[in-house]
C-alpha cells in the first residue's frame, strides 16, 4: 500500500512539473524578456528540485517504516521492488529486475544485475543489502557478510539488516556473532519474539542450555502461542533430565500445533521413561 501511495504521489508531481514547464515556455515566448526569462527557468528549476526532494524524502520513509522480519525473506526483498532512483532511470531497473530474477528463483542472474547496480553506483546502499538477501535465500553464503557490512558502513537507515546479518551469522556457524547481531536489533525492537527465539537456537548449539532456556521462556513471554519455542524448551529439558518441565512443553507444543512433538511425546512421556 505505501509504495502504491508514493508511485501516485511521484505521478502527481511529475505532472505538475511537466504542465508548469509547458505553461511558462507558452507564455515566456511572447511576454517574457530575456533576464526574465532566466529568471522564470530558474524558478522553474527550483521548484522542481524542492519537489524531487520530496518524492526522495517520501521515498525514505516508505523503506525505513519499521516492518518485522519475515520468516519468507522474499517479503523482505520485495519491500525494495518499486525501488526508484529519481536521477538514475538504469539502476532503478537493475535492482527491481535483479528482485523480480530471484522471485522467479533465478538467483545467478539477479546477482547479475545486483552486481551491475553496484558497478554503476557504489555508494547505493539498497543494492548492497538486496544482494546480501538474495545469497541468504539461495543458500550461497560467499561474501554474504561483506554485503550487510556495506549497507551498514553506508548508513542505511533498516533496522532489519541486523537480523539478517544474525540469520547469515547463524546459518554459517557463527554463533557468537549471530547473538550479537540479534542482541543490537533488540535494542532497537525488543518487541519481536523471533529474535529471542533465535538467539536461543545459537546458545543451543553452543551447548549452553541454561541460556537457551532463558530465551525460549522470553520468546514465549513475547508470544504465548510460539510452538517452536515450547518444542525447543522441551527438548532442552529434557537433556537436563526435567522429565516433567520437558512433557508439559512438549504437549504444549502439540496442542499450538506443532506436529513433530507428537513423536517425542510418546518416545519421551509415554513410554514408562517418566
Amino acid at each position: 500500500m505505501y509504495y502504491l501511495i508514493f508511485l501516485i504521489f511521484f505521478l502527481v508531481i511529475a505532472l505538475i512539473i511537466f504542465r508548469l514547464t509547458k505553461t511558462y515556455k507558452k507564455e515566456s515566448k511572447t511576454k517574457l524578456s530575456f533576464r526574465e526569462q532566466a529568471k522564470l527557468d530558474q524558478s522553474i528549476e527550483d521548484a522542481k528540485l524542492r519537489l524531487l526532494n520530496n518524492a526522495i524524502q517520501e521515498k525514505r520513509k516508505i523503506l525505513s517504516k519499521n516492518i518485522r522480519p519475515s520468516k519468507n525473506l522474499m517479503n523482505e526483498l520485495n519491500r525494495f521492488k518499486y525501488f526508484y532512483d529519481i536521477g538514475n532511470y538504469k539502476l532503478t531497473q537493475l535492482i527491481r529486475n535483479g528482485i523480480q530474477k530471484c522471485s522467479n528463483q533465478n538467483y545467478k542472474e539477479a546477482l547479475d544485475d545486483f552486481n551491475q547496480a553496484i558497478e554503476l553506483k557504489p555508494d547505493e546502499s539498497a543494492s548492497y543489502y538486496c544482494r546480501g538477501l538474495v545469497k541468504l535465500i539461495s543458500k550461497n553464503h560467499e561474501n554474504i557478510l561483506d554485503d550487510f557490512d556495506q549497507a551498514l558502513r553506508l548508513q542505511m537507515n533498516e533496522q532489519n539488516i541486523l537480523f539478517y546479518r544474525g540469520l547469515a551469522n547463524f546459518e554459517a556457524g557463527d554463533y557468537d556473532n549471530a547473538i550479537i547481531d540479534f542482541s543490537r536489533y533488540i535494542k532497537e525492537v525488543s518487541d519481536f519474539a523471533e529474535t529471542y527465539f533465535n538467539i536461543a537456537l545459537c546458545y543451543k548449539q553452543l551447548k549452553d542450555y541454561e541460556k537457551a532456556i532463558e530465551f525460549l521462556t522470553e520468546t514465549i513471554n513475547k508470544n504465548s502461542l510460539h510452538e517452536a519455542a515450547y518444542f525447543e524448551r522441551g527438548l532442552i529439558k529434557n537433556i537436563l533430565e526435567d522429565k516433567e518441565g520437558c512433557c508439559n512443553d512438549l504437549k504444549k507444543a502439540m496442542e499450538l500445533g506443532h506436529l513433530e512433538a507428537y513423536h517425542y511425546i510418546k518416545e519421551l512421556c509415554e513410554s514408562g521413561s517418566q
